[in-house]
């Protein structure tokens, strides 16, 4: 099938059979359910669905390299955001789901997931919140979960893309101690919100989630990113260079905390 051909009703159907393989690893593994409430997503562009599908492959990254599974699969050519369509979508569904059959092979997990009905009325916000559940579900098989450090790493992205959208230099925001995952996740939110003003479709995601992680921010992170990406290559703003990031080292929630309250300064 063309990249032109495919619909989200097709993204949808991967994503469930995607969460079903997920599932059948987190009970061999023994781990509990994440239990939360699924989110309420609305206006979601195929980008968001794109960034959330590489925030759940680099998940899958990590549980191959874990479980000693080292297949090599890596994501597909990144499209210009702006171009991004569910065929797009598709492809990095199936590179993530390449990963899983990795794990399940070293896992010895012979059953497959069952195939879900492609549905014509899917749209991009369905397929998001599927993805942002197996997301959530995946965490609960890490031994490493994503950290503060992991967050901060999406955030300076989006905050490099963020400095090319305003000719005002904002000051890095006061450090604030013994902030929580719950905090940076509160913020990281008012940013989308900001971005929803900017782009069309702006993309909303609700959900009265309780014991928010780090994990939940890195998700979070990842949509910013997308949004902040696109608002930026609609300005026809160039890529940001590489050398412009650097390592995060260890971080604490406070340091995220900090950076996303810049972020929001320089969108504001």
């Amino acid at each position: 099938m063309k990249v032109e051909d495919i619909q989200p009703g097709h993204c949808y159907a991967r994503a469930r059979r995607l969460l079903g393989e997920i599932e059948l690893v987190r009970a061999e593994m023994g781990r509990n359910k994440d239990g939360r409430g699924a989110s309420e997503v609305a206006g979601a562009a195929p980008r968001a669905c794109y960034f959330q599908a590489l925030a759940l492959h680099d998940k899958l990254a990590r549980l191959a390299d874990e479980v000693g599974s080292h297949g090599g699969h890596g994501a597909t050519p990144a499209p210009r955001v702006t171009d991004i369509v569910p065929g797009h979508v598709l492809h990095l569904i199936d590179a993530a789901h390449h990963h899983l059959s990795d794990v399940k092979h070293s896992l010895d997990i012979t059953q497959e997931a069952a195939d879900a009905p492609f549905e014509a009325s899917r749209t991009p916000s369905d397929v998001l919140a599927v993805l942002n559940e197996a997301s959530r579900e995946l965490t609960q098989v890490l031994e490493r979960p994503p950290t503060p450090s992991d967050v901060f790493r999406v955030v300076s992205l989006a905050a490099a893309y963020a400095r090319r959208l305003s000719s005002k230099q904002v000051e890095l925001a006061k450090f604030e101690p013994k902030r929580l995952p719950a905090d940076c996740y509160a913020r990281l939110g008012a940013v989308l919100e900001l971005l929803a003003k900017r782009n069309q479709p702006g993309l909303t995601l609700r959900g009265a989630h309780t014991d928010l992680q780090p994990s939940d921010c890195f998700d979070l992170a990842y949509l910013v990113l997308g949004e902040l990406s696109a608002a930026h290559a609609a300005a026809n703003g160039q890529p940001v260079p590489p050398y412009e990031l650097h390592d995060a080292g260890h971080r604490l929630p406070s340091h995220v905390h900090q950076l996303v309250r810049t972020l929001e300064a320089q969108l504001a």
